[in-house]
This record gives C-alpha cells, sequence and structure tokens, in this order.
C-alpha cells in the first residue's frame, strides 16, 4: 500500500465551498524531507527528471480528487510517471500548433524580404528592407505569439483535465478550459506561482556557495517544488471553478 503524508485539517472547507489554499500548496513539496530530497536530486538530473513532472501530474490527480496528501517515490509507479510526463507533453504541443505555424509564416515572410538587402551588405538597404520585414511578417508573429500564451495557458488547465479524467480527449474541451483559465483563482495562482519562483531563485542562488553541486540542487529544487506547487494550485483552481 502507498504511504503518503496528510495535512492535519481539511484543505477544501470554507462553508462548504471549495477553495485554493496557497501556503499549504507552497508548503506541500516539502512536508516530507525525504520525498523532497529524492525528488529535487532527479529534478536535477537529465532525463531522469522527467519522473518529476510525471509524479507532479500525479499528485494533480490526487488533489483534484480531493486528496491533498503528499505521496511518497512509488518505484512500481514509474511508468505511469512517464506516460503522465509524455501525455503532459503532447497536450503542451498541440496547445502550441497554431502559433507555431503562425510564427514560421511570420519568420519566413519576414525572411524573404530582409534577405536579399542583407545579402547586398548595404546598411541603408538592410534598416529598410527590416522596416519593411516587419510590416510583413510582424503581425503574424505578434497574432502567433498571442496564440502561443493562450495555448500555454490552456495547456495548464488541459494537464489537469487530463489526470483527473485519465483520458487525451478532456485536456482539450476549450470551451470548458477556458472558463477556468479566465477565473480570478487561476489568475491569483499565476501571481502566486510567479512570486514563489523569484523566491526559490533567491535560494538556489544562496545554494552556488556549495561548490559544484550547489548549482544543480538549486535546479533540482526549483524544479520540483514548482511542479508540486504548481500542479496543486491549478488542481485546486480546477475544483473550484465551474
Amino acid at each position: 500500500m502507498e504511504k503518503i503524508y496528510t495535512t492535519k485539517k481539511p484543505l477544501y472547507t470554507n462553508g462548504g465551498k471549495n477553495m485554493v489554499d496557497y501556503a499549504a500548496a507552497i508548503k506541500k513539496p516539502f512536508s516530507d524531507m525525504q520525498t523532497a530530497g529524492l525528488g529535487i536530486i532527479l529534478g536535477f538530473i537529465p532525463v531522469l527528471n522527467i519522473l518529476v513532472s510525471g509524479y507532479g501530474i500525479g499528485i494533480a490527480r490526487k488533489t483534484v480528487n480531493k486528496d491533498n496528501s503528499l505521496p511518497k517515490w512509488d518505484p512500481n509507479q514509474v511508468v505511469k510517471y512517464i506516460i503522465d510526463a509524455l501525455m503532459a507533453i503532447v497536450i503542451l504541443i498541440v496547445y502550441q500548433i497554431p502559433a507555431g505555424i503562425l510564427l514560421v509564416i511570420g519568420a519566413a515572410m519576414a525572411g524573404g524580404v530582409l534577405l536579399p538587402s542583407i545579402l547586398t551588405g548595404n546598411m541603408d538597404a538592410i534598416i529598410s528592407a527590416g522596416l519593411d520585414a516587419l510590416a510583413v511578417g510582424g503581425p503574424f508573429i505578434l497574432i502567433g505569439g498571442l496564440l502561443g500564451l493562450i495555448g500555454g495557458l490552456l495547456s495548464i488547465m488541459g494537464v489537469i483535465a487530463y489526470a483527473k479524467e485519465g483520458s487525451l480527449g478532456a485536456a482539450f474541451k476549450i470551451k470548458a478550459l477556458s472558463k477556468k483559465v479566465l477565473s480570478v483563482p487561476f489568475l491569483v495562482s499565476i501571481i502566486v506561482l510567479v512570486i514563489y519562483q523569484v523566491v526559490l531563485g533567491l535560494i538556489s542562488a544562496l545554494l552556488l556557495i556549495i561548490p559544484i553541486i550547489g548549482i544543480f540542487l538549486g535546479a533540482g529544487l526549483m524544479m520540483y517544488a514548482l511542479t508540486v506547487t504548481g500542479l496543486t494550485l491549478f488542481a485546486e483552481v480546477y475544483n473550484e471553478t465551474p
């Protein structure tokens, strides 16, 4: 049986209404130091760090089903960790396809205008062509960047939907997921994670005083803590929003 570490009080009650518990999510990665230690170590090892992503999705699966415990690493779940991580990558890629197409078109159009002038080596011609290239390819690049941002946000909720439903198709119910992405709790969670990342970045910088290994510990800490906290928050947002 899988051993878990539970919090002392429910994280979802407020007169029966679901709530996002930001403080608990921030502390969650470190509620068991043995689990945290292994997560940090795996987090800085190339290739093996995919297990951290899969482990985090498993946490999201528990959280979205209102189990806010921090599970211990389970060697028997390694294949599941890898599958979950790969599914998350697929979800992200699919959501970025429209943006990628527009960015490639914009870059190709801009390059087609700019390249002949670059080959001439005439600076005046290059500047003039650069302005023309911006006018031609710029709109595609701008819209592509915007779609990339939107796709990135939708993919976050898509991963949570996949974790809850166990179906890749659930990750692409754009209408339902859009409501969650446009919610106040989601926006607040993004802001909290940005601040949290800055704090972790400062801690990682302090770890640089440890020769050689400090940089690896910092990288592992960032990946493990952000994965656990982020996926916990977004799973709670998924539960709270209609």
